[in-house]
């Protein structure tokens, strides 16, 4: 299994749109990794996961298969994972070729379904052909391009219903886990019954090296105590890969160059825009 992080930033980005401060200027005047655009990634070339406005330039920069593509599971409906004014692109007379592809399917939970079919709507879009949506539910895996899906609740903005996912297929398994600090019970109790070492768990670090204490989001400090959990729920063991990502230039550290170093010594990966993990 590969996943690609295609973008590793919070809503701003990094350096945030707008703003001066000194991590958005160390970053603009680093370059390479330090720079972060808007969340997404690709698992196998086959499934993205989220659909922000940054959607367009992971395309031109990455050159991944967006046309052949037809799974896309949304994490929650915030605008910096679903920006859902970009899929009337699909529709003629944007798209001429849309009749030799196959539909684009979202997955997602109620605010994700409610916001693509009032695009789909208003837009004119003919669904069947162009775009259709599915309802998830929460600790129920669903199947889609041979993979095995299992959305689980994230503890988020609830007005964005927000789940993470876990991505299984071929006996690897990952778990994309954005924008949420500790799961909800409910999540830990399915989280305790599947007992499965998980191949890849990528975590929310939005907060850097920050303290913080707020519901949505986590910090390094975070993350290395729901690795425990995690270790202590049987769903993660020695083999398995951590790879922390979505990160605002409000946490500290949070420069690439100088987060990498603390993050790394704690056992975890940092994601940056274009990364790919093989496992």
């Amino acid at each position: 299994m590969k996943i690609q992080y295609l973008g590793t930033g919070a809503a701003e980005g990094i350096p945030a749109i707008f703003c001066d401060c000194e991590k958005c200027r160390r970053s603009r005047q680093l370059g390479g990794r330090n720079i972060r655009t808007r969340s997404q990634a690709l698992i196998d070339d086959t499934i993205l996961v989220d659909f922000p406005a940054d959607t367009y330039m992971h395309f031109l920069r990455y050159n991944f298969p967006i046309t052949k593509i037809n799974t896309c599971i949304v994490t929650h409906s915030h605008t910096d994972h679903l920006y859902p004014a970009e899929i009337e692109m699909r529709a003629r007379p944007y798209c001429a070729t849309i009749d030799e592809m196959n539909p684009l399917t979202f997955y997602g939970d109620t605010s994700v379904y409610d916001k693509l079919n009032d695009v789909i709507k208003n837009a004119g879009i003919i669904k069947e052909n162009e775009i259709q949506t599915k309802l998830v539910k929460v600790n129920t895996p669903f199947t889609a391009d041979g993979y095995t899906i299992t959305p689980l609740r994230a503890a988020h903005g609830p007005e964005s219903t927000p789940v993470v996912y876990i991505v299984e297929k071929d006996g690897k398994s990952l778990f994309y886990s954005n924008d949420t600090s500790d799961y909800p019970e409910e999540s830990w109790e399915y989280l305790r019954k599947y007992k499965k070492p998980i191949d890849l768990i990528s975590l929310d670090c939005t907060s850097a090296m920050s303290h913080i204490k707020y519901i949505g989001h986590m910090s390094l400090e975070r993350n290395i105590a729901i690795r425990e959990k995690l270790y202590d729920a049987g769903v993660a063991d020695d083999h398995t890969v951590f790879v922390l990502n979505h990160f605002s230039h409000n946490g500290d550290g949070v420069v690439y160059d100088d987060f990498v170093k603390f993050a790394e010594k704690e056992g975890f990966k940092v994601a940056y825009d274009g990364m790919i993990i093989e496992f």
